[in-house]
């Protein structure tokens, strides 16, 4: 499997403001890499970074040249530029990064600029963009789709986007074509822009994964990057705030199959009724994937096994049966790698190949990623989001994973769950105390007043906190080095403050 990625991309830059998702890290220079494992990455030389011309810049944003530039890669990072690229100043909610513009930029190698002003003395290639920045980011990857002829794979759905957009691409790399993925979970405007605007020139094949927070947006990024594959894994309960109902979360997220043309393929999950329910275009062809006997791929057996650590899966396609092991907790992977072989299949990799290319699987950071720190604690971090459908399977991994000492579950607030937030809270106590947690931490208001309904804070296993760094001290004070330890919660609680006070504090027996 191929992707591009650069270690440098750890956080969004300052001037784009975060409060709706995270946005994606920004694309600087083209570094390309072979994922092995959560963020470490390997070089790889076979794919080639994709190279823009003054011209082809113009046409892509709709603006003018008015100095011309050599041709280059593009950046959007002022901190990770590197020589030979072109700048894309981007406005945001709280910087302009059109401030940014100034001879330092040229004394980094930056041989052009694309937006709407530069100052006076700068004395490289510019192309004059006349409307909004995003606008225009979003035109240009518009424009690279359009000059990309392979094919586009788009997955979407409440849960396992990524995973299952990463286990999509190590699935086609039984292909002869090479595979280029977005990088971690670059899913909206600007993540699915970048990331097309990325495409490698000798790339043969692409998968994207689209997220939404409300109405219009997926449809957006389905204009934008025209998947000739779109998949919806599922629909749950997440970004209730900004919707009424899980059918219309249903109906946003089919945004995805609105202008699917003849030939096209919509690969749908045929457990899920809100996805089934969902109308398709004329003409696209539609494979099923899920444990139904009618689907196109079927998952047979998902079994937990290595002692909670791993995943045993039979898929079926044909009357063909393939056996494989997922080396990565969670019995719901076993449907993301069933949806993986429905996409990978109909693309024409053989089943028992697809079978083989996930048994190398390799959790995507903070996600179900199972961690043994120095201290002897076993983590599994599931801290990059949450929401009641991906909390539960998580809880369910912890109570699935075998350990010698306590099994904790650290959880933080479900963000974005709107007016009945509180009810899925306590659902989700209700769960962890039905399950074999001995110990629970809990941060975040919601969460407290969950468990202050259920009578649950005074409890001797519950520890409570308002906020990540007060909890991992407290939390830190029960814990013992063979206890195994579950970290989850939505994004904006910065979780990953607990994940790494565990790794990081020195622990003794007898906590």
């Amino acid at each position: 499997m191929y992707s591009i990625l650069n270690p440098l991309f750890s956080h969004a830059p300052s001037f784009i403001k975060t409060t709706r998702r995270p946005k994606p890290p920004l694309l600087s220079s083209i570094s390309l890499h072979s994922r092995s494992s959560g963020e470490e990455a390997k070089p790889i030389l076979l794919l080639l970074p994709p190279i823009w011309t003054a011209t082809e810049i113009a046409q892509a944003v709709n603006g003018r040249i008015v100095q011309c530039g050599p041709p280059g890669t593009i950046s959007t990072d002022t901190r990770t530029l590197v020589p030979n690229q072109w700048f894309f100043a981007i406005s945001g909610e709280t910087f302009d990064a059109h401030d940014f513009i100034t001879p330092k930029l040229s004394e980094k190698g930056c041989i052009g600029v694309i937006g709407n002003r530069v100052s006076e003395n700068w004395n490289k290639g510019f192309v004059s963009t006349d409307s909004d920045s995003l606008v225009s980011l979003m035109r240009m990857g518009s424009y690279a789709r359009s000059r990309f002829s392979g094919e586009v794979v788009g997955v979407t759905g409440s849960t396992g986007k990524t995973t299952t957009k990463s286990m999509i691409a190590l699935a086609l790399g039984g292909c002869e074509k090479k595979v280029y993925e977005n990088f971690g979970n670059w899913n909206n405007e600007i993540g699915v822009a970048l990331s097309l605007i990325g495409i490698p020139g000798n790339a043969g094949l692409v998968v994207l994964e689209m997220g939404m927070d409300s109405k219009g947006e997926i449809l957006e990024l389905a204009r934008m990057a025209r998947p000739s594959v779109r998949v919806i894994l599922n629909v749950g309960n997440s970004h209730l705030v900004n919707f009424g109902s899980l059918e219309e979360i249903a109906m946003a997220k089919g945004e995805i199959l609105v202008e699917a043309k003849p030939g096209d393929v919509c690969v749908l999950n045929a457990d899920d009724p809100l996805v089934m329910s969902l109308p398709l275009p004329c003409g696209v062809k539609k494979v099923l994937f899920g444990r139904n006997t009618g689907c196109d791929v079927r998952l047979v057996v998902a079994e937990s096994t290595d002692g909670g650590r791993a995943v045993q899966v039979v898929l079926e396609k044909n009357g063909k049966r393939v056996k494989f092991r997922i080396p990565s907790p969670g019995l719901h992977l076993a449907l993301n790698a069933c949806a993986a072989a429905a996409v990978a299949t109909h693309l024409g990799v053989p089943l028992t190949q697809v079978g083989h290319s996930l048994s190398t699987f390799c959790p995507v950071h903070m996600r179900s990623e199972l961690q043994v720190a120095k201290n002897g604690i076993t983590i599994v971090n599931d801290a990059y989001n949450a929401n009641p459908t991906s909390t539960k399977a998580a809880i369910n991994l912890l109570n699935d994973i075998e350990c010698r000492g306590k099994r904790v579950a650290i959880l933080g607030d479900m963000l974005e769950l709107g007016s009945n937030e509180i009810k899925f809270h306590e659902m989700i106590l209700e769960h962890c105390c039905n399950a074999h947690i001995d110990l629970i931490g809990l941060v975040g208001t919601r969460l407290l007043t969950a468990a202050k309904n259920l009578n649950l804070v005074e409890h001797k296993n519950v520890v409570v906190a308002h906020d990540a760094k007060t909890l991992a001290l407290e939390i830190l004070k029960w814990i013992d080095p063979d206890d195994v330890v579950l970290v989850k919660g939505s994004r904006g609680m910065e979780m990953e403050t607990v994940v790494n006070a565990l790794k990081e504090t020195e622990i003794q027996s007898g906590n």
